[in-house]
């Protein structure tokens, strides 16, 4: 659609009128449509590449997240969880991710605490023997409130002292507070 500025006006562009396509030889609709297409298929071809890798699921769960749209974030962190490598970092924090807002957000504590298993199982029984205690204490601190939240409280004290073993000398404090405030 074109504008007649003298008139002010809309007209239809005749793309089929021969004088239309004088002005640049090289441009015809032929050229233009494999443009496109060319253009397209590229395009295609990159979204493809780029939306099957976990690291994509998980920048878009984790943008997800932030924006409040949690089922959105679940979705991807299952993506990412299906894709990604066992001992990745985006396997690791899909699974936690995923859990804290099973738990938090919408109070599906037994799959929460699936999550956090699966944590547990894979950093306890690594091929190579080098399980990454930070994983394990965070998965044990966040099953300890999922099991507290199903009232397992001898099951959450039981992940507290585990979750103390696997500390830092920061985060020592707060899990021994949990364990006086908790299992005593």
């Amino acid at each position: 659609i074109a504008v007649d500025q003298e008139n002010t006006s809309f007209e239809e562009l005749d793309y089929t009128d021969e004088n239309y396509w004088a002005a640049d030889e090289a441009t015809t609709p032929e050229t233009i449509n494999k443009e496109i297409i060319s253009t397209n298929d590229s395009a295609v071809v990159v979204s493809e590449e780029i939306e099957t890798t976990p690291e994509f699921y998980y920048q878009r769960a984790l943008d997800k997240e932030e924006a409040k749209d949690y089922d959105g974030a679940v979705e991807d962190y299952t993506k990412t969880i299906e894709l990604a490598s066992r001992y990745s970092n985006e396997m690791f924090n899909s699974l936690n991710n995923r859990g804290v807002i099973r738990a938090e957000q919408f109070k599906v504590y037994k799959l929460a605490q699936k999550d956090f298993n699966k944590i547990i199982e894979i950093e306890t029984n690594r091929n190579d023997g080098n399980a990454i205690i930070s994983r394990l204490e965070a998965a044990y601190s966040n099953r300890a409130f999922v099991r507290k939240m199903l009232g397992n409280k001898e099951g959450a004290c039981d992940d507290l002292y585990n979750a103390l073993s696997n500390s830092t000398q920061k985060s020592s404090a707060f899990i021994e507070k949990q364990i006086e405030k908790n299992c005593w």
